[in-house]
């Protein structure tokens, strides 16, 4: 498949798995669902029109959505609610027309999320369901042991999917329960995060999958990006297992105040107004509100990284407490994965900064931030974080996989040959940048992101400073590696 439809079946997957949340959290004839749907169906039309073959059918696994034979890793990290519901009425198989309409695609959703329709889908109810609601353009594919042919192999990177979708589930069920005024399960989010430690004690393991999640930036796969952040930072300075569950927990509820923004500001495809920002600003103290009526239950730094995770190092930001505060160390170390997961995350109304665009922004605003955790940052993540993909000098396209020993020379994993040819056979698989390869030392020129490519500056150890007032040709400095590299190293707090 070219990479025009591709990119047209990747924003229909990720259009289908946001109605599948909204239908979670709101009534089906809600504005808010009907405008994800009529954008649902709006991508349908851009994929026929891209060429893609009609019916779209989707294969679904127990953790993964394809499409012909295809993984689309990156749409099904949120997907849970949407993969549950298939596996409970055994669907292996889901093709959408281009025909179809808002309420023939509504009735679907009905069968295929409602708990009380589990049982309409199966085999010996599915025909006689879809003809008595009318659905003609959407269509249902059962799993059958004699016939394996929809289902997929699991993938290699099976647990740390697992892993990243139990945190996005419990974080979706957080939020909607918070919305509600219901209690949130404050026991499964540490659950999820210690499961998590369990499982990969490099958490960057998960921060690598996550740079493919493109659902929902604001809410939850931002959090879950946080939380992943965090983790890698704290644990790089030596935090103990129970201060990382902390700092994980902490950063996964971190925004748990949205769930009470009005929904049309939350979700508004454009820049705020005055009258929207302002309520866009209370989500920190309606966050702390959040967390405090669980006090028995949260650790008291969730609640302090709640209400801080907008304040800077002097109490600029927002909200404006009554009284001085201090920010604890968590609060510090999230307000950093914070805003640099928001510079290098897709927005409505701006494009994703790459790593090293956004360490440019951040460390000319230092003011903002505890200087200490800034530079501990750069230091663990590296200009070039885990998952980021490259072009290195030689028209070689790579993907970063590991940290050396300088932030800006990581390990990463030959995908092509030079100038994008086929990788020879004798190649090596993976290549420490600035080691030689065909005789020369091999650097990363750009970097590369969905909608360009940015150019990244030859370094120079001799050059006292290299950040400059123009983002795109930032690199950090010499004396700022030396100082990453050698700063006292702290523990949460």
């Amino acid at each position: 498949m070219n990479r025009t439809r591709r990119a047209a079946v990747l924003q229909f997957v990720h259009e289908l798995v946001n109605v599948a949340m909204y239908r979670r959290l709101y009534d089906r004839d809600s504005a808010f669902v009907a405008e994800a749907i009529a954008e649902l169906l709006r991508a349908l039309r851009r994929a026929a029109a891209a060429g893609v073959e009609m019916p779209l059918r989707l294969q679904i696994a127990d953790d993964c959505i394809h499409h012909d034979g295809q993984p689309l890793r990156g749409p099904s990290l949120q997907a849970t609610t949407l993969l549950r519901a298939c596996a409970e009425r055994e669907v292996a198989q889901v093709g959408f027309d281009a025909a179809l309409t808002a309420e023939e695609l509504n009735r679907g959703l009905d069968l295929l999320l409602l708990p009380h329709n589990a049982e309409a889908l199966r085999r010996g109810h599915r025909d006689q369901a879809l003809l008595a609601l009318g659905i003609r353009h959407l269509t249902f594919g059962l799993r059958t042991p004699g016939d394996p042919a929809d289902r997929r192999a699991p993938l290699a990177d099976a647990a740390a999917l697992h892993r990243y979708q139990d945190l996005a589930e419990t974080l979706q069920q957080s939020h909607a329960r918070a919305h509600r005024d219901q209690d949130i399960p404050v026991d499964a989010v540490q659950a999820a995060v210690e499961k998590s430690l369990a499982q990969f004690e490099e958490p960057s393991a998960l921060l690598a999958l996550a740079t493919q999640d493109e659902v929902d930036r604001f809410t939850v796969g931002h959090s879950v990006r946080v939380a992943l952040l965090a983790l890698q930072v704290a644990r790089s300075v030596g935090a103990t297992r129970e201060q990382l569950v902390h700092v994980g927990s902490a950063a996964l509820m971190h925004d748990i105040g949205k769930s009470k923004v009005p929904q049309q500001i939350l979700w508004k495809r454009g820049r705020l107004d005055a009258e929207e920002w302002h309520w866009m600003a209370q989500h920190p103290r309606l966050g702390a509100q959040i967390l405090i009526e669980h006090h028995g239950e949260v650790d008291p730094s969730a609640i302090g990284a709640a209400f801080c995770h907008h304040l800077g190092q002097h109490g600029i930001g927002y909200p404006k407490a009554a009284v001085p505060i201090a920010p604890s160390g968590t609060s510090r170390l999230i307000r950093v994965c914070d805003v640099f997961e928001a510079l290098t995350a897709v927005r409505p109304y701006k494009r994703a900064l790459t790593p090293v665009e956004a360490y440019a922004v951040m460390f000319r605003n230092t003011d903002d931030f505890d200087a200490t955790w800034l530079r501990t940052f750069a230091r663990t993540l590296g200009l070039f974080p885990n998952g980021t993909r490259v072009l290195l000098d030689d028209g070689a396209e790579a993907l970063v996989v590991r940290q050396g020993h300088q932030p800006h020379e990581p390990m990463v994993r030959l995908l092509t040959g030079a100038a994008g040819a086929a990788l020879p056979a004798d190649a090596p698989d993976e290549l420490v940048v600035g080691s030689a390869l065909e005789g020369r030392p091999r650097r990363i020129a750009a970097v590369s992101t969905q909608d360009r490519c940015v150019l990244v500056p030859e370094f120079d150890p001799a050059e006292p400073e290299y950040l400059t007032i123009d983002p795109a040709h930032a690199c950090l400095s010499h004396g700022l590696q030396h100082d990453a590299a050698t700063v006292s190293r702290g523990r949460p707090g």
